[in-house]
């Protein structure tokens, strides 16, 4: 089955995904045989056209096939960029492993917090929680605990607080807060710190103490 990592508009419509994987699986296809299959979906012509236009379908001689490429290598690959893989394939298992270093800053100080993101960005970190965010699209199971309790946050009011509180723990390793709220608990679902005593959290993260870059052990 192929699968597609980073969707925009038409790449995340249910009919489209399930074409690319109908094209797949067969060859020399014609519209007939398209309309055949997908009987129930409405406005296939307009639809097939926007996909040809957009260049994900290819139509020669009046048949119909992929128009892009499954990932076979690793190399080059950027966070972000919009990935065919068939699950099937051997790359795929590789690819989920594939980590990117990123550093998110806000505008409220100078802390940095720096974590591991997948390519995939299928594991919890707050960049692709974020990502997820901007770009609507579908959630992991990790990345469902943490939705609901920020839900679609702004990232600059919820990076605000949550950097405030991890900058307590450069003055001190246990942090006592009387009333925890959603961003404290946040930091405990991504894994940033823990609760050792009611109400009393230690760091979990790395600290650099001059350049206030945080790392997340995750």
């Amino acid at each position: 089955m192929i699968r597609i990592f980073h969707t925009n508009k038409l790449t995340r419509q249910p009919f489209f995904q399930a074409l690319i994987n109908f094209l797949h699986d067969n060859q020399d296809v014609t519209l007939r045989q398209i309309k055949a299959r997908f009987e129930e979906e409405n406005n296939i012509d307009r639809q097939l056209e926007a996909y040809i236009k957009a260049g994900y379908i290819v139509r020669e001689n009046r048949r119909y096939r992929n128009g892009f490429h499954l990932l076979d290598s690793l190399d080059d690959l950027t966070l972000d960029q919009e990935i065919f893989v068939d699950t099937e394939s051997a790359i795929f298992e590789k690819l989920k492993g594939v980590t990117v270093k990123q550093q998110i800053t806000n505008t409220s100080n100078h802390l940095i917090i720096e974590e591991e993101v997948d390519v995939v960005r299928e594991r919890l970190t707050l960049d692709s929680y974020f990502y997820k965010m901007r770009s609507q699209e579908t959630l992991s199971l990790d990345q469902e605990e943490l939705y609901s309790v920020l839900g679609d946050v702004n990232p600059e009011y919820a990076l605000k607080y949550m950097t405030s509180f991890l900058l307590k723990f450069t003055r001190k390793e246990r942090v006592i807060q009387r009333r925890p709220d959603i961003f404290v608990r946040a930091l405990i679902i991504l894994g940033f710190m823990e609760e050792v005593a009611p109400q009393t959290y230690i760091l979990t993260m790395d600290i650099d103490q001059e350049s206030l870059i945080f790392t997340s052990q995750n």
